[in-house]
């Protein structure tokens, strides 16, 4: 009984870490991104490359490790369903950002912890107090501190479009992790995201091959910025699944949610992005929220008798 505690206690809090690496990753990305598209690149280049990248890492770890890739058909198509949404949430996500501005699209994206939050605990998969909504609820105000100035909401009606994209993709995130954790109990970890990224890839370079024009950066300083995007991305990437393995959907979420704070530093360190003293407040009251529903949530050790 002991083991099985330390057992429960180790795969959460490591789960814990690798969602917070994806978010620190993701959020480094993020800044990655502005780079290259001030150097030039545009977001069908970057998200080509980030899939090719990825998809070439998986070949190789399962490759070296050995690894059986068959996996049942409708597992198979869960996959293909899997990439198809991630694809989705890509694109949906990058297109919201032409209608409103970028801070207002990561709030309303970021609305899909609460999503699963609310799937998970109508469905009585997971048993999250009233104190604990309440929690995520502070969390998501921190967001709306930090992300919002005084009218930076005040998009008006032309926006309704971009709310919908950046909504639409936030769905589609909430999705992914909900569909990949029922994958991940019967799949390993690096086989369901190879199939997915297979998918992926596919549909991107299609889109970027016959569809729509990519455009490259002009400078080194750019490729550099392209290059250190793309792998963020996939640390980012690796580590979330790796999270949802572990934790679960709703854990990962929690931790993810942290994402647009990390940004916020990552932008001061990059850019020079210096945060005014409401996103200093913003972001101190999602890490606390975070942080507070990491220890509701922890595993308890029992007491001996």
């Amino acid at each position: 009984m002991m083991r099985n505690t330390v057992s429960t206690r180790y795969r959460f809090w490591l789960g814990s870490a690798a969602a917070l690496i994806s978010a620190v990753a993701f959020s480094s990305n993020v800044v990655l991104s502005k780079l290259a598209y001030d150097f030039g690149a545009n977001l069908h280049a970057l998200n080509l490359v980030r899939a090719t990248f990825l998809l070439v890492c998986l070949l190789l770890a399962v490759w070296l490790s050995g690894s059986q890739i068959s996996i049942k058909r409708n597992e198979l198509y869960r996959c293909l369903i899997l990439g198809v949404l991630l694809c989705a949430e890509m694109y949906l996500l990058l297109a919201s950002v032409l209608f409103i501005p970028a801070a207002l699209a990561i709030l309303v994206f970021y609305t899909y912890p609460i999503m699963i939050a609310l799937w998970t605990w109508c469905t009585g998969r997971n048993h999250l107090s009233y104190f604990g909504l309440g929690v995520m609820a502070l969390a998501f105000i921190g967001l709306i501190i930090a992300l919002t100035g005084s009218d930076t909401l005040l998009v008006g009606w032309v926006g309704k479009n971009g709310i919908a994209l950046a909504l639409i993709s936030g769905v589609c995130m909430a999705a992914i992790l909900l569909l990949s954790e029922r994958i991940l109990e019967k799949q390993p970890a690096k086989i369901m995201m190879l199939y997915l990224l297979l998918s992926t890839t596919a549909v991107i370079g299609f889109v970027s091959l016959f569809i729509a024009e990519l455009t490259w950066p002009a400078s080194f300083p750019g490729w550099l910025a392209l290059c250190g995007s793309s792998a963020l991305y996939v640390i980012a990437t690796l580590f979330l699944f790796k999270a949802v393995d572990l934790v679960g959907s709703l854990q990962t979420a929690i931790i993810d949610n942290t994402a647009p704070v990390w940004a916020m530093i990552v932008g001061i360190v990059v850019l020079g992005q210096w945060l005014s003293t409401q996103q200093v407040i913003g972001a101190s009251v999602t890490v606390a929220a975070v942080m507070l529903l990491q220890w509701i949530a922890r595993p308890r050790t029992q007491s001996k008798l």
